[in-house]
């Protein structure tokens, strides 16, 4: 009776604010405008959140590389995203303003914004790190510790005059053995950055292109386009206070990408007991991130280069300050806000997606070991969350065993999840 009309690709929304409203490109009255808003007249809501998501993703892995590598090059690109997220957050506001009708709105759209806000919040926390590299600050041997130890890198590449790859289509690189088992996760051109790029898309000429493999791969790759190869770091024996150093990093780290990908699941199963789970390790984190800055202050002051020192600051302060904006994201969850329909399709649609599923009671892998599934080397999707009746358990190891009725929250690769669902014996929970 309000002469609303239900988008086609989203329906049975229970909330105010309708998907038309969000995934439509905005009036012509907005015609004529500020630049930013005529802008906004060429993307959705869901367009700009999905561009967030992704970019601020892209933006933690770019600045671990560059810390990983002591890269200009890619701290400058880290930059250049946080500039992206900071327009972006700014056209998000615009976009949903907009949409707002009454206040009885403002709830849910408030719950759009404070996401936007938290992904613009983890580009601002990264991007610091990319600081320390660009004003050429020394790095901490706890540093490169910390990342010598990881199995896949992520590399970046530019196509230079003449590239074997010039004039390929990205779908004849999808053979392992082209780029050394390497995946292409994203082609930068002419400044904007392509992650759902078509199977048929040709690369060009001064292409960049966003590649994940081992670092033997990435380094086989940029031999292949005649670029400089980056040495692997040396196994220098550091002492045992930079190996405590360097797992304390890590575990930061890793506490603050599992909270971001659990905010993300609390969003798309509107589950308040993983915002809860968000909750808890937000606490853990400002726990161990306090213990950390306490080990480097005592442990290097007036023994270690004062830059190297504020090196380590930033980085274990970025992961702190990424689980803060995972925290914001679960907070809307925990509140008891309905999930508006454009926030789990965003979920559903990036490139690394998440995915809710149920184990089949006459599944063959009940019984077994998650080790023993080999699931993640098969299928490129990983088990971040097991629930068993009303019981969590989070970050299974691969002894815990896989039991029929287990749901399970699954991150990876879209193309993936038919596999997954295939070894784990389950179905996908709509």
């Amino acid at each position: 009776g309000d002469g609303r009309v239900a988008d086609p690709h989203l329906t049975g929304v229970r909330l105010g604010v309708p998907p038309s409203i969000l995934l439509s490109p905005p009036s012509p009255i907005l015609r004529g405008l500020s630049p930013v808003v005529r802008a906004v007249r060429q993307r959705t809501v869901r367009d700009i959140l999905l561009a967030m998501k992704d970019r601020s993703e892209l933006a933690v892995s770019l600045a671990y590389a560059a810390l990983m590598y002591n890269d200009d090059e890619i701290a400058d690109e880290v930059l250049e995203l946080e500039n992206e997220l900071d327009d972006l957050r700014y056209e998000l506001s615009v976009r949903t303003i907009v949409a707002g009708r009454s206040l009885e709105e403002a709830e849910e759209l408030a719950a759009i914004l404070e996401v936007g806000a938290a992904a613009d919040e983890i580009s601002d926390a990264v991007a610091d790190l990319a600081k320390i590299i660009l004003k050429g600050y020394p790095l901490h041997e706890s540093i490169s510790a910390a990342f010598m130890e990881s199995e896949e890198i992520i590399g970046l590449v530019r196509l230079g005059e003449g590239a074997p790859l010039v004039g390929m289509r990205v779908s004849e690189l999808y053979e392992p053995e082209k780029l050394a088992g390497c995946d292409i996760l994203a082609v930068k051109r002419a400044g904007r950055w392509l992650f759902d790029y078509p199977d048929d898309l040709v690369l060009q000429e001064g292409d960049m292109l966003l590649l994940e493999g081992t670092r033997e791969g990435v380094e086989a790759v940029r031999s292949l386009l005649g670029l400089p190869i980056r040495p692997r770091p040396e196994r220098v024996e550091v002492s045992q206070e930079s190996r405590e150093l360097a797992h304390s990093l890590q575990v930061l780290r890793a506490h603050s990408e599992l909270m971001v990908y659990l905010a993300y699941a609390s969003m798309l199963m509107s589950s308040q007991a993983i915002a809860l789970e968000v909750s808890r390790l937000e606490d853990e984190i400002d726990e161990l991130h306090e213990e950390f800055e306490v080990k480097v202050l005592t442990g290097l002051a007036g023994r270690a280069d004062p830059r190297a020192v504020v090196g380590l600051l930033r980085a274990g302060s970025a992961a702190e300050r990424i689980g803060d904006a995972a925290h914001r994201m679960a907070s809307v969850v925990e509140r008891g806000v309905a999930i508006h329909e454009v926030l789990t399709a965003v979920v559903e649609e990036s490139e690394e997606s998440i995915a809710w599923v149920r184990v089949r009671e006459d599944s063959p892998a009940d019984g077994r070991e998650i080790g023993e599934l080999e699931l993640e080397e098969s299928t490129g999707m990983e088990i971040l969350a097991v629930r068993r009746g009303l019981r969590w358990v989070f970050e299974p190891k691969d002894s815990f065993r896989i039991r029929g009725g287990d749901i399970v929250i699954l991150l990876g690769p879209p193309d993936g999840l038919e596999a997954a669902l295939k070894v784990l014996g389950a179905e996908e929970i709509e």
